[in-house]
Formats: structure tokens, C-alpha cells, sequence
């Protein structure tokens, strides 16, 4: 009899377990009405964890259901067979409703997350951060003091809403989510870090809340007098190239990919930099976040650049990115001969002046 009830005990157990296991996936189940989609297709993306999640379903006569499976809240990116315009929101497991018209995309009114609201409202308050910028003299060294001034003064307002925000949302995926934007994609470790100490013990565990510890712990590794951390990646010909490679030398790593405007405009300035000094002991090590390799090495020969180029085909979710903290591109790193880091992001004339600040004494 005894044995009977430890068996009953163990199986409701068990179907406790099965139940729990069920009810644990998490779904968004999602409806709407796009005038203009007609029969069309509407997908919905996502990446969590370095994977891209993805699922469409096809619309009738504009109307639309699907339940997309979810690892946990995220951004969600939504887009339909109509056109190329796109529609970014915060998706989490509740019933989502999407409506509006297929030729504005980035309109659509979308509601049924918590998540999505409350994100929103942070958003239309940094939109009325009062802001005018100062007119410019045409004195140069005024201009730049001017603009500075301005550009610190914003970012206040700007820290201020954030802090608001969490204050208010600790417990809240939205609170990460806009941590990440303001001070992981605009690098702040330090801003990032206290930001990071006001989230509730739950969201620190999120894929963002993870990916924002990351970039601190990173960060903190990186920092002007610490070792540069090792790497090994293929060249364009399949060679495995590491940083060791080349010791004794002042390298210069810098993170760009193909897609990126502002690291091809770069690239003229440290084309300069590098003939300038390459016979005194300097060199560049370019690591691509391309996931093409075609569309890597085509920019390498159209920007004419002649230093060793590497790829990490995972974007700035790959290991190499990871370690070094690299969260949006341009990044660059300058290393000194032992294989410190005794600069950073150095862009326009910065690199060449701190270059002739080693090469000319």
C-alpha cells in the first residue's frame, strides 16, 4: 500500500513537471488587419541568444493570426511582401494586436504589450527633451567648444529620463532594452554599470540584462593599460592570423564591416595613418563583422585597403566582438608593442596624432 502512494506521489510529480514544462513556453499570439496587405505574407523576426528566430504566415483579404514561439521578451521586427519598410517592437508572451495600412509599416499601431507601451512612452519622453542646437561663429575651436557643450547637456536630459524610466520599471525587459540602447550601442561602461545595479534580480538574468553585464565585464578588460585580449581568426584566404602574430609592433584592431557608412568613411583616415607610419613600427589588423565574405572582400579592394584584414562572420554577437566588448561599429583599439591598450576609438585625426606622439618625441 505504501509502495501504491509513493507511485501515485511520484506520477503526480511528474504530470506537475510536464504541466509546468507546457505552460513555460511562451508565445505571441498575434492578430491584425493591414489595409492594402491583401493575400500578402507578413513575417516576424527575432535573434535571442545569437539566433535568429523567424516565422510568417500569409494574410486574407488583409487580416492575419500567428503565435510566435518565444525564448523570452524581445525585439521583434516585423515585415510584409508589400514593400521593404519595416516595423521594430517589443514582442512578449500576451495577445498582440497590429493595425494600419501597408504602405506605412513603420506606422502600424500595435498594442497588447506592456512591454511595447511602457518602452514607447520612454521614448516620447526623450523626443521632448527641449533642445536647440547653439549657432555656430565659423571659429572652429569656438564651434567645437560650443557644440560640446550642448552635446553634455543633452546627454543629461537624456540620463535623467533613462534613470526615471528604471526607477519606475525596474522589474521590466524595457528597463535592459533601453540600458543597452543608450550606453551598450554609445559605449558609457560606467553609466551602463549603475543603470545595470538598478534592475530587479529577474531582468539581470534576461538576454538583454546578460548581454549589458557582458559589455561591462568587457569594457572593464579593455581599458587604456590592460592587456588586449588574444584572438585568432581567418584571413581572407583561410589563414589563421592571431594577435600574438604581431608583438613588438603598435597595431591598430579595428572592428568595420562592409554595411557600415561610418566605418567606410573612416577608412580614408587610417588608409593615411597607415602609410604614413607603417616603416616605424605600426600596422593595422581590420576584423570584418561581415556574415558575407563576398561582400567583405569587395569592400576591402573598392576602399584600397593593403593591411591584413580578418573575419568574424557573427557580427558583433561573435567571441572576438564579445571580448573586446564591441557592441556598435566603428570600433578600434590601438596596442603598444608589449600588447597594452593605450587607446581607443580613435577616429578622424585622433589616430594620426597619437601616432606622432609616439613616432615623433
Amino acid at each position: 500500500m505504501m509502495l501504491q502512494n509513493i507511485k501515485n506521489i511520484a506520477l503526480q510529480v511528474l504530470i506537475l513537471m510536464l504541466c509546468s514544462t507546457v505552460y513555460a513556453q511562451q508565445f505571441a499570439h498575434t492578430t491584425g488587419n493591414i489595409a492594402g496587405l491583401g493575400n500578402g505574407w507578413i513575417k516576424f523576426s527575432y535573434e535571442f541568444d545569437d539566433t535568429l528566430y523567424q516565422d510568417s504566415v500569409q494574410a486574407k483579404s488583409d487580416a492575419f493570426e500567428i503565435k510566435i514561439p518565444l525564448v523570452e521578451t524581445a525585439i521583434c521586427t516585423l515585415s510584409t511582401s508589400v514593400n521593404k519598410q519595416i516595423r521594430i517592437f517589443i514582442v512578449e508572451n500576451s495577445h498582440v494586436k497590429v493595425n494600419g495600412v501597408a504602405d506605412k509599416i513603420y506606422e502600424l499601431n500595435i498594442s497588447g504589450s506592456k512591454e511595447n507601451d511602457l518602452f514607447n512612452d520612454y521614448k516620447k519622453n526623450l523626443a521632448a527633451i527641449p533642445g536647440k542646437r547653439p549657432s555656430l561663429s565659423g571659429n572652429h575651436d569656438a564651434d567645437k567648444a560650443a557644440l560640446s557643450k550642448y552635446a553634455a547637456a543633452l546627454q543629461l536630459l537624456k540620463d535623467s529620463v533613462l534613470n526615471n524610466f528604471i526607477s519606475a520599471n525596474p522589474d521590466r525587459v524595457s528597463s535592459a532594452i533601453a540600458i543597452f540602447n543608450m550606453y551598450v550601442t554609445y559605449p558609457d561602461r560606467i553609466k551602463a554599470a549603475d543603470a545595470y545595479s538598478k534592475l530587479s534580480a529577474g531582468v539581470r538574468q534576461s538576454g538583454y540584462g546578460k548581454e549589458i553585464k557582458q559589455f561591462i565585464d568587457a569594457e572593464a578588460i579593455t581599458i587604456a593599460g590592460a592587456l588586449a585580449p588574444e584572438f585568432s581568426l581567418k584571413d581572407g584566404g583561410g589563414k589563421m592570423v592571431s594577435l600574438k602574430d604581431f608583438s613588438g609592433k603598435y597595431v591598430l584592431i579595428d572592428f568595420w564591416a562592409s554595411w557600415c557608412g561610418p566605418c567606410r568613411l573612416e577608412n580614408p583616415n587610417l588608409i593615411k595613418a597607415y602609410q604614413k607610419f607603417k616603416g616605424k613600427g605600426f600596422t593595422i589588423v581590420g576584423l570584418s563583422m561581415d556574415s558575407s565574405k563576398e561582400n567583405w572582400l569587395k569592400a576591402v579592394e573598392q576602399d584600397k585597403l593593403s593591411w591584413i584584414q580578418l573575419n568574424d562572420p557573427k557580427s558583433t554577437s561573435g567571441k572576438t566582438a564579445g571580448i573586446y566588448g564591441v557592441k556598435s561599429l566603428p570600433a578600434n583599439f590601438l596596442v603598444d608593442p608589449s600588447g597594452k591598450i593605450i587607446a581607443r576609438n580613435l577616429r578622424g585625426n585622433a589616430l594620426e596624432e597619437q601616432l606622432n606622439s609616439i613616432f615623433n618625441k
